[in-house]
């Protein structure tokens, strides 16, 4: 049976801004791709010894951000304007917001393998739609 999920690690730098001067540290990511949610990407970012923070974005929205500015409300993705192998990912939350630089062929790769497991436009035939309705409570198609 082929693999139902991806776990891959990659670093990205964080943009520190709490000093005089902007720096950017790097950062431990963990990129996750289940086929168990099709449409999504889970990017767990390391923000302490033991300590992670999780966003999950639509995996359409990072390929997009890839090639232009895309997204608005919590997520942002862009493509650096100077640096072509720079995607910017900002994220927002009611505790504050951060940006983060990933190298894009980290990107570009670990969304082949995504493509590889679930190719764009047959998400959908990999949702139990009867067990996503129970779950909202109704009854089934």
């Amino acid at each position: 049976m082929p693999p139902q999920s991806l776990n891959l690690p990659m670093w990205a730098e964080l943009e520190d801004t709490a000093g005089e001067v902007i720096e950017l540290r790097p950062i431990k990511v963990k990129f996750r791709y289940s086929t168990d949610d099709p449409y999504a990407v889970v990017l767990d970012f390391a923000v302490g010894v033991d300590e992670w923070v999780r966003w999950a974005i639509a995996r359409e929205l990072l390929a997009a951000g890839l090639r232009e500015d895309s997204g608005d409300g919590d997520v942002f993705i862009a493509p650096d304007s100077d640096l072509p192998w720079r995607i910017w990912l900002t994220v927002s939350s009611p505790t504050g917001v951060a940006m983060f630089a990933f190298h894009r062929p980290d990107l570009e790769s670990a969304l082949a393998k995504t493509e590889a497991l679930v190719p764009s436009g047959t998400e959908s035939t990999r949702i139990d739609w009867n067990h996503e309705f129970e779950l909202l409570g109704g009854d089934a198609a």
